[in-house]
């Protein structure tokens, strides 16, 4: 990957970071497509070596995991029960979205941190 390749890509991960973020929208084909592209960020910003606080930031952080599911305790079992599985997919739901937006987030930071650092060199 060039330089003018991981500048293109830092904008992509700009634009899908800030689509995620105003739509809350994470069907699996776009989150394969955000984890491919940060990936080939942090492994070619790990190939330049920039600095051990970022090599050690990058070997930290394991790909996307596309197949989340919360787990669900017994009382949280029993009240999907009572509410016919209304509090379930609701609480389901929700636990996906931040989990998500947790995760894409991190990742954004990263991408951030290391796009400073090549500006400043």
């Amino acid at each position: 990957m060039t330089i003018e390749e991981l500048f293109h890509a830092f904008t992509d991960a700009e634009f899908q970071y800030t689509r995620f973020i105003k739509t809350n929208d994470f069907e699996r084909v776009k989150l394969e497509r955000y984890d491919i592209l940060i990936e080939g960020i942090r492994q070619q910003a790990i190939k330049m070596d920039l600095s051990p606080t970022i090599n050690n930031e990058l070997t930290s952080i394991n790909r996307l995991d596309l197949d989340y599911f919360p787990k669900l305790n017994f009382i949280r079992k029993a009240l999907g029960f009572i509410t016919f599985g209304y509090s379930k997919r609701k609480f389901i739901s929700k636990k996906i979205n931040q989990f998500y937006l947790r995760e894409i987030h991190q990742r954004h930071l990263v991408v951030q941190m290391i796009q400073n650092h090549l500006s400043q060199e």
